[in-house]
């Protein structure tokens, strides 16, 4: 497998990344077992461009080969960077950095999602690299309609206007659909067979319960009419008479009251009261299967970012250490 890999990397030089990869699908069909990534770099020192191959059969570790041609850029001078790199945009002249970008938006950090989400899509994209989702034209195509009827990209003009605005080609859009496409399949990829021993072993988790939501437009209202009822006051009488609470009826997880029974009122948020009307068991039905199906891809993610060395370029230590 090996002189076979060192072959298809030297057979590289030259190509752009898109025959690079089709090459490597060549190689994948004829070693199953193997998982191949394919790793590339471009210098803006001579436009060159330089692969690497990392080789990895699951439970035994990785190898990285690479083979770099005579002519090509000496090793000292790989990686120089221009300043211009370091820039995320410029507007009329001013350049923001993005280490100035992102400290702007430093608050965001009390909100661990926004960094799952990007190191959520960097483990995809890894996966993508070693076991990569074949698509076609016209399954391309079928999900870039369904993409703009979403949102309402009916004609070639409010296309066009929706791509200028995000600075967006045709062949942009295109990517990013055939992106999204691909992540789904992983997904579908990674859950199957999972789905259903999952949802009987956390059955209970998974019902859904009918209540009252009563919101009030501060926790210090929220706390005395909590105390009423405690008294004996009746859950909806109350709400009539509460001036600027809100009383919807709907339905919602069963893990959200907890071990709460009809009749039990629960206050799930310091300015909410809930009343719960009912609860149903768990039916593995299209709605259940999606809540299922995110909770097991959700702890695939937790276990290749538990597996995976994360580095951030950006921020300090604390920042991103301990995400």
């Amino acid at each position: 497998m090996l002189p076979d890999a060192l072959e298809t990397l030297r057979g590289l030089d030259g190509a752009e990344p898109s025959e690079a990869r089709e090459r490597l699908r060549e190689l994948r069909e004829r070693h199953p077992g193997v998982r191949f990534r394919l790793l590339w770099q471009r210098e803006d020192y001579d436009d060159s461009l330089h692969y690497d191959l990392l080789i990895r059969r699951p439970g035994e570790g990785t190898v990285s080969l690479s083979w770099c041609p005579d002519r090509a850029l000496p090793w000292p001078l790989r990686g120089v960077q221009r300043a211009g790199e370091t820039l995320l945009l410029r507007i009329d002249g001013v350049g923001v950095k993005v280490v100035d970008a992102v400290a702007r938006l430093d608050f965001l950090w009390d909100e661990a999602r926004l960094v799952d989400r990007i190191v959520a899509a960097a483990l995809v994209q890894a996966e993508l690299e070693e076991a990569p989702v074949e698509l076609s034209d016209h399954e391309i195509q079928e999900a870039v309609d369904a993409f703009r009827r979403a949102r309402g990209l009916l004609t070639v003009e409010r296309t066009r206007e929706w791509m200028d605005r995000r600075s967006l080609t045709p062949v942009d859009l295109r990517e990013l659909v055939a992106g999204e496409v691909a992540v789904a399949r992983v997904r579908e990829r990674v859950t199957a067979g999972r789905v259903e021993p999952y949802f009987e072993e956390h059955r209970e988790e998974f019902g859904t319960a009918r209540v009252a939501r009563l919101t009030f437009p501060g926790s210090e209202a929220a706390r005395r009419a909590a105390a009423e009822i405690d008294a004996g006051a009746g859950f909806f009488a109350l709400a009539e008479r509460t001036r600027g609470a809100r009383l919807v009826v709907e339905d919602v997880p069963a893990a959200e009251i907890g071990t709460a029974r009809p009749g039990d009122v629960v206050s799930p948020a310091p300015d909410v009261l809930l009343e719960v009307i009912s609860v149903a068991g768990a039916e593995l039905d299209a709605d259940t299967r999606r809540r299922v199906e995110r909770r097991v891809f959700d702890l695939w993610i937790d276990e290749r970012r538990r597996a995976a060395k994360i580095e951030w370029f950006w921020g300090t230590t604390a920042r991103t250490g301990t995400r």
